[in-house]
């Protein structure tokens, strides 16, 4: 099988990554395995779609230290690939942590191999609907903390009035940056700390659930089925 995977940057430290743990497996299967970033898509006069991609070599990874090697050494090789050919591509790029141009870049090129037969996961347009946290407030309101979106100091200062402990982040971003707990002894902090967060636009300011701190609960899909644990 010829697989993509749309990801951020291809250089550097993959060790640990999930996207590289997969690509690993793949190769170790006997997939023919060609890695892409967001930055080398291109839309050709004949209305394919092609990327330069890094192909690694389909043999087994023991370990990602190894498959990292593999990807930055001689043996793995950068070429043009026609996406319209291949026969899965995984969008695994995070939109959050890239420039504005390549933001949607994944999700784009995402859905016009999909118009070629590509079967594209997950589907782009999902995606799209989910690409800052106010996909969140569409979700059932007994699933979710009491949420206020804005970049009105006044309101964002009144609805930690209100609530006395509360969270603000910014509504695009990822990786616990800017993330702020606000207590009420922070309140003579609290303009600096909207500061920080609005730099990026909008706040998002949620009521403070202590329960967070024993951990969180992750619900996997699949064919719109739960996937459950066997003896669970």
């Amino acid at each position: 099988m010829k697989l993509g995977i749309v990801v951020n940057v291809m250089s550097g430290e993959v060790g640990g990554q999930t996207t590289y743990r997969l690509a690993a497996e793949a190769a170790s299967q006997g997939h023919e395995v060609c890695l892409i970033s967001t930055g080398n898509f291109a839309y050709e006069s004949d209305d394919s779609i092609r990327a330069l991609a890094r192909t690694v070599p389909a043999r087994q990874y023991h370990s990602l230290a190894t498959f990292a090697k593999v990807i930055q050494g001689k043996s793995a090789k950068d070429r043009w690939v026609t996406v319209d050919e291949l026969d899965v591509v995984l969008l695994r790029s995070n939109p959050s942590v890239q420039r504005a141009w390549a933001q949607l870049a994944g999700v784009n090129f995402g859905r016009l191999a999909m118009r070629h037969g590509v079967i594209v996961l997950n589907n782009p347009n999902g995606l799209a609907k989910a690409m800052n946290k106010l996909y969140l407030q569409t979700f059932p309101e007994e699933v979710r903390p009491k949420t206020l979106v804005t970049r009105n100091r006044n309101r964002l200062t009144a609805f930690a009035g209100e609530l006395g402990t509360i969270v603000i982040k910014p509504l695009q971003g990822s990786g616990g940056k800017n993330v702020f707990v606000i207590r009420p002894k922070d309140l003579p902090n609290l303009n600096q700390m909207i500061d920080a967060v609005s730099r990026d636009g909008y706040v998002v300011a949620q009521e403070y659930l202590p329960a967070a701190a024993e951990g969180d609960t992750r619900l996997f899909l699949l064919n719109a089925q739960p996937l459950i644990q066997a003896g669970k």
